[in-house]
Order: structure tokens, then sequence, then C-alpha cells
């Protein structure tokens, strides 16, 4: 699988720069993301590889979203070792009106139930989208105001039917989240329009910081090698209905992914 991979996006790998990513779940796997540098057409290698079905119902809402802006948005793609080609994001090329978004052509009606919620927690704008094939939903990665506070962090949690954060749980989020604007992330299940889960992300630690995570991530991180220049590590806090919460880990591998997100104006903590 990995090397049907490879070669099908040969010139996106050599590129791109790369990142592995994991969770603190037991068993979840290494996956592992090219970010594009150019405008490029990810689906057609896939479905000719046979790592995405043409009939799968979420081509149509990316191809949507790719074509936005005269066909600006840059794509990026992670990838699991077993199942293949798993998400598929668009980096819309600047911060986007969350009406651009939710009003492209042939996006279901159900992923725009939640808009004024987003709009009166000043969730406007968005930076990036994507599209995950395999439990076929959505995502909308906003940029939330700073610094985060427990009420806002509770209001967040609440979208996704969850518990709110403890307030030294908001507390550690706050230390390591940039104070002015940070990423916020949104999964929608399309077919109901509901919010199944939703995640806040320190972009870009600083050098030896590091919040209080599990051994899976924190063996990850010190053990994961990463050969650009300047390493890029990312932590989000994800919480979902009833509880369901865990931690996600993202580095940077190579292809200095630190400078794609600063040309991207990305809201980084360091």
């Amino acid at each position: 699988m990995t090397k049907k991979i490879l070669d099908s996006y040969a010139t996106s790998f050599q590129r791109s720069a790369i990142q592995l990513r994991i969770t603190d779940r037991p068993g979840d796997p290494v996956n592992y993301r090219f970010y594009e540098r150019k405008a490029v057409d990810s689906i057609k290698p896939a479905i000719a590889a046979k790592l995405l079905s043409p009939e799968n119902p979420m081509i149509g809402i990316f191809q949507s979203w790719s074509q936005l802006y005269g066909c600006l948005p840059i794509q990026l793609c992670d990838f699991d070792a077993e199942k293949g080609l798993v998400k598929a994001w668009l980096y819309l090329s600047g911060l986007r009106p969350l009406d651009d978004i939710l009003g492209a052509p042939g996006i279901p009606a159900t992923i725009g139930l939640q808009r004024d919620t987003f709009l009166s927690l000043q969730l406007t704008h968005v930076r990036y989208v994507a599209v995950d094939f395999k439990s076929q939903t959505i995502n909308l990665y906003f940029r939330a105001p700073g610094p985060l506070t427990l009420e806002q962090a509770t209001r967040y949690a609440a979208l996704a039917g969850s518990p709110p954060p403890s307030a030294a749980q908001c507390a550690e989020m706050t230390r390591y989240l940039n104070p002015s604007n940070f990423a916020f992330g949104v999964t929608i299940d399309p077919s109901i329009g509901s919010i199944v889960r939703v995640a806040i992300y320190a972009v870009k630690l600083a050098a030896g910081e590091l919040p209080a995570v599990g051994k899976r991530i924190s063996t990850f991180l010190q053990e994961v090698p990463s050969y650009d220049r300047e390493d890029v590590n990312i932590i989000s806090w994800s919480f979902g209905k009833g509880g369901k919460t865990y931690m996600k880990a993202e580095r940077s591998y190579c292809g200095e992914l630190a400078d794609v997100l600063a040309s991207w104006q990305s809201d980084m903590s360091s």
C-alpha cells in the first residue's frame, strides 16, 4: 500500500512538506500527510490507483470547495499504511468567510445547519476544509479568537455534546495556544448535519514546550526524527459526545513545514 501511495503521488511527496501524526488512543495508526505547495488534483491519482472509489460521496463536496476562488485552494492528503488515502484537505489560500464555504455549489444544506451558532461564537472565517473518505465526515477549521477562556471552551465542547473541560485543562490549553487567534476544528456528519467532534489546536509549540500528554505521544515526539531546519510540533485536544476525548500530536518530518505554515499565515504558538 505504501509503495502504491508513494508512486501515485511521487511529485507531491517530492515537492511538499511531510508530516507524521498520531493520537493517544492505543491501536490508532501513525498517519502521514503531505502539504502541497501548488494547486493540484489529488483525486484523479487516487481513483486511478484504486486508493479511492469514484463513487465516494465525499468527492463531490471536496471538488466543489477545490474550485472556489478560481481553483486557488491547495490540497493536502492524509494516508494510512493499511487504508491508503483516508482524508483530503484544502488550504483555502487565505481566511475565507464561512458563508462562502457553506454556499459553494453542491454543498449539502445540512452542513450549514449550525451556521448561526458558529457566528454567535465568533467563528466567522475558515482557513482549511477537509473531507474524510472513510468516516464520510467533513471538517471546517476556523480561526478562533484568543485567548481561550473557560466559557469559550465550554461552549466549543458543547457543540459536540461533550462535557466541558476542567478549569485546569482549559488553563493548560490557554498556556500553549496562540493568545491572539488559534485553530478550532469542527467535524460534521453531512448526512444529518450534526457535529460529532471538535478540536482545539496548538500549532508549532515553542522548542522544549509540551503540555501534559501520555506516554504514547511523548514517545512519538521524542523518537520520530524531523529533518527540517525548524521542528514543528502540533498538539490538539479533541472533544466528542459523551466525554469521548483524546489528544493528537503532529510532527514535521521533512520539506520545511514551518515555512509552509508561515507562508499560509497560520496562527502558530511560536
